[in-house]
């Protein structure tokens, strides 16, 4: 059994030495690494490592953009028994310092795009540029002691939608762990060709688009860049059969499909046919989607098998929507705290509107005498706790329980439900609970509403004082006026039960601030708002 990333290396290179774990697009082609050649420049690097004074328990930043040597950097790191500091390569310098401060890192590794980062006569000898790998001196694997599965193997900075960076320390067993249950509930293996488009900084992508590939010697291309057009083009060029997105990426896809439907005066045909998809499917149990919209397929490559997605809570009908064209979309839910994946749906149990079943190996319990209550998990995964924070570790990691912060429920069938954030939740006058996401889930179906954000906020006069009003930050769709905005939501109101009432719309015309994964950041939208 693999308990260690060093392992996890030292297999694949001897067993899948010469298939692609990884490429790119540099220049007219695609730029391959195969296991082997991955090995041997993490050997290097590891050299150059300890040449330059590092040593087991260390730390050592990694701040880059998606490319092959940002793994090959993870696994050097790991492997050398120090810990990988994973940080935002779209971070402002004043943002990434204090962090890197905060590791303690002794050296950064970074792409010389970012060398303003670590520019400076203090940083000479203390980092490494990702293009300088291929020209490091050849070196042998190493001879000393790998790492313990308990070892420190990563301190991931997140602030997440609340503000406050903290350092989830996540050790080898926490990381192998959830990648390896993961790995084997989607039931991947060597002919897979993942498209890696999330962040790697972000657990999401580093467990679910890295490491669980893998440990089960897939091929990962990296995006060019984040454009539908160019995704496209990536998964037709190079075969993609999986790919990890958040809610907004796949809005985007299924918007420029039914866009340029339209402008091929095919949207009317293709109307019919998801009518006669979802016909089919209710009554056969059969998806002829992938028959129906096979042209749709053609562009995306022919070969995808799934799609993943998370980072985000995604609507009901963009999942049925993605379903009616015959592709599957598997959502799943977790937290950096946990690897980060607690549960999942696969391909072969496949829910709507559910989160899944809970991964092999980890406990999830719903707290409180009510269906709906705080989910709470333990396992393998859960962390070792925040970095030089052990008060806050303290009040989150219970009697080895995680208290996740969210909200859900089980079906009689044991799929999990997320209702929403416990400290978003907006408690009305009654009493009564109000989730922001069902509100907003129906705000930005209103035509003249392109995004939102729902909010309690405290009333601090009157016969109510002391309980919290629901009040709505709306971004208008192009074109659209405040009028027509206020106007919806009045429309809205009407329709919705009274204590789930909009009391204010506030019309903001720049997008709502966001974290790389487009979750909306609402302690800035409250710090805005001065609430």
């Amino acid at each position: 059994m693999l308990q260690t990333l060093k392992q996890l290396l030292e297999r694949n290179a001897q067993e899948h030495a010469e298939a692609v774990a990884f490429r790119t697009r540099r220049g007219d082609g695609y730029e391959n690494f195969t296991f082997r050649r991955t090995a041997e420049l993490a050997a290097a690097l590891q050299a150059e490592l300890i040449r330059r004074g590092v040593a087991r328990g260390d730390r050592v930043a990694l701040v880059s953009e998606n490319r092959p040597e940002w793994p090959i950097a993870f696994l050097a790191i790991t492997g050398l028994g120090a810990a990988a500091v994973p940080l935002d390569a779209a971070l402002a310098k004043d943002e990434l310092l204090p962090l890197i401060a905060d590791s303690g890192a002794k050296i950064i590794v970074l792409s010389r795009r970012l060398a303003e980062l670590a520019g400076g006569k203090p940083w000479q000898e203390r980092r490494i540029f990702m293009e300088e790998f291929a020209g490091l001196p050849a070196a042998a694997p190493l001879p000393v002691a790998g790492p313990q599965p308990d070892d420190l193997a990563s301190i991931v900075y997140t602030s997440g939608t609340t503000g406050g960076a903290k350092g989830v320390m996540l050790t080898h067993r926490n990381l192998m762990s959830n990648a390896l249950a993961g790995a084997a509930c989607f039931e991947i293996g060597p002919a897979d060709n993942f498209l890696s488009v999330l962040p790697l900084h972000h657990t999401f992508e580093t467990t679910g688009g890295f490491l669980a590939p893998f440990s089960k010697a897939c091929s990962v291309t990296y995006a060019e860049s984040l454009k539908p057009y160019q995704l496209l083009k990536n998964m037709e060029e190079t075969g993609v059969t999986i790919m990890l997105g958040v809610p907004l990426l796949y809005q985007l896809f299924f918007d420029g499909i039914m866009r340029s439907a339209e402008e091929q005066g095919k949207g009317a045909v293709f109307s019919l046919l998801f009518r006669l998809s979802r016909l089919l499917k209710k009554l056969t149990g059969l998806n002829a989607g992938k028959l129906l919209f096979g042209a749709v397929h053609k562009k995306f490559g022919g070969r995808v098998r799934f799609f993943v997605t998370g980072g985000a809570p995604i609507e009901l009908d963009l999942l049925k929507n993605f379903e009616a064209l015959g592709f599957t979309m598997i959502q799943g839910y977790g937290l950096t705290e946990s690897s980060p994946v607690l549960a999942a749906c696969t391909p072969h149990a496949n829910r709507l509107g559910s989160v899944g079943r809970p991964l092999p190996g980890v406990e999830i319990r719903i707290a409180g005498p009510d269906p709906v209550g705080e989910i709470v998990a333990a396992g393998p995964n859960i962390m070792k706790g925040y970095y030089k924070r052990d008060d806050l570790t303290d009040k989150v990691v219970i009697g080895g329980w995680l208290h996740t912060g969210d909200l859900g429920y089980f079906d009689a069938d044991g799929y999990l439900y997320i209702t929403g954030r416990s400290k978003d939740v907006i408690v009305t006058g009654s009493g009564v609970n109000v989730y922001p996401e069902e509100i907003e889930a129906r705000l930005n179906k209103l035509p003249p509403v392109k995004e939102s954000c729902v909010l309690g906020a405290r009333i601090t006069s009157g016969l109510r004082k002391g309980s919290e009003e629901v009040i709505a930050v709306i971004v208008p769709g192009e074109g659209r006026s405040d009028d027509e905005v206020k106007t919806a939501v009045a429309e809205l109101n009407r329709r919705l039960t009274e204590y789930k009432r909009i009391a204010r719309a506030i019309v903001r015309r720049a997008d709502l601030p966001k974290t790389r994964i487009m979750k909306v950041k609402r302690f800035e939208l409250r710090k805005e708002l001065g609430i």
